[in-house]
């Protein structure tokens, strides 16, 4: 069994668009890890902000920072995949930049990884509420789950703490334990691994345009060792900073395209198609109902833009 703890933590920071929360990620990172035993990969999608001046201040700043700056914008994957080529690092931790430290982690996490209980773990991801944000912790896609949750029905059944159990996230997880809860998925906020298991797990897909890379990479690395939540140790996660926009109409045709490539590349061609072809249903009925809804004034144009822009995403699928 390899030892890890005196091994050199390799720190993987996508950002795009968002510098003013990547510094304070940043500095409270270094406000409560020993900097001598990690180093930071910041790697820039393109950002059209003042993300490159922040880097550079964050740089001369804090050591062991190394940027990359793209000059293009590629997937979240290739972006941190790239973000890996370029570390040397034992341990891999790839780390959204709206992770906030409020106390010491990584000493806890090498040791887990020393023990091989599991092949990646998280900590607690706590949001600014103050509760764990359990829903980042989603059970694997079936078209149950979309039925209930993510179709026109989802109003129905979306309460039932049953069905959200049993289909869309762990509600099992005790994180008063403050032991290791084992889990099918990890969000790539927050995902601590071996280097050697990332390459062995295939490391991130970039065929994902956006969405379920870290369902695609938890799945592949699940087959190979457990995944785990060490309840033991926390952080802040705001979550989602990097889409906080009024027009966000395309994130649902983004996350259901996303959902059938998982499909397409894990699970059988007839649960594909049939889930393509139920989606493509469902927002059809949609757009339906919001035309007589029209009649009485009452449509929704985020709601049509929404399933119109799946509808098209959906042509782009084979």
């Amino acid at each position: 069994m390899t030892k890890h703890s005196s091994s050199i933590l390799s720190i993987i920071i996508v950002n795009y668009n968002t510098g003013d929360i990547l510094k304070e990620c940043v500095d409270s990172l270094y406000a409560f890890e020993n900097n001598n035993n990690f180093e930071l990969i910041i790697v820039d999608n393109n950002s059209p902000d003042n993300s490159r001046q922040i880097i550079e201040h964050l740089m001369s700043h804090h050591k062991n920072i190394r940027h990359i700056f793209l000059e293009e914008r590629v997937s979240f994957s290739a972006a941190n995949n790239i973000g890996f080529e370029a570390s040397s690092g034992d341990l891999i931790l790839i780390m959204n930049p709206d992770i906030i430290f409020t106390s010491p982690v990584f000493e806890k996490l090498e040791k887990l990884m020393d023990t091989n209980e599991a092949g990646a773990c998280s900590p607690l991801l706590i949001g600014t509420d103050g509760d764990f944000q359990r829903i980042y912790f989603q059970r694997y896609p079936t078209i149950l789950q979309f039925i209930f949750f993510y179709s026109i029905l989802s109003k129905i059944f979306m309460r039932s703490k049953y069905l959200i159990n049993k289909y869309q996230y762990n509600c099992d997880i005790d994180t008063e334990s403050g032991q290791l809860q084992f889990t099918e998925q990890l969000p790539c906020a927050f995902y601590f691994t071996t280097r050697d298991l990332f390459v062995e797990a295939g490391k991130m897909d970039p065929s994902y345009r956006l969405f379920f890379e870290d369902v695609d990479l938890s799945y592949r690395t699940g087959k190979l060792k457990p995944l785990a939540v060490d309840t033991s140790v926390r952080v802040t996660h705001l979550g989602g900073s990097s889409f906080k926009r009024e027009d966000d109409y395309w994130l649902y045709g983004r996350f259901i395209t996303g959902m059938l490539t998982f499909f397409r590349k894990h699970y059988s061609e007839i649960r594909y198609r049939a889930l393509k072809i139920i989606s493509r249903i469902n927002s059809y009925i949609v757009l339906s109902f919001e035309v007589l809804l029209g009649v009485f004034g009452k449509s929704s144009n985020y709601r049509k833009r929404k399933h119109r822009y799946f509808i098209q995403q959906l042509k782009d699928l084979p």
